[in-house]
């Protein structure tokens, strides 16, 4: 997944989601849902491990988003329709990118 090498408080975590069932996705794959999902190219994407070790997806993008909700909306009918079984998070505290 992309890497992010300095902190940058115009980008910030969106979204983090975990698949089901020893499912996976690609970097250039997740990057091109987000993109579509929230309406722009300005976005990075990152598989972390959370404090149990699963992997997470972790999507990130502009501060200034527009129209976060309808980005959140439009990413999980496209995993839905991509086949993934997941469990997603909603939108809600925004976190700078720290490097």
């Amino acid at each position: 997944m992309a890497d992010i090498d300095r902190y940058d408080p115009r980008i910030v975590r969106w979204l983090s989601f975990r698949l089901k069932n020893g499912q996976s996705i690609g970097p250039e794959k997740l990057k091109a849902i987000w993109s579509d999902a929230s309406e722009t190219n300005n976005c990075i994407v990152r598989r972390e491990h959370d404090p149990d070790g699963h992997v997470v997806y972790a999507l990130y993008g502009s501060r200034g988003l527009q129209l976060p909700r309808r980005a959140e909306i439009r990413l999980r009918r496209m995993l839905e329709d991509a086949g993934y079984a997941f469990t997603m998070g909603a939108i809600a505290v925004r976190h700078p990118v720290e490097g």
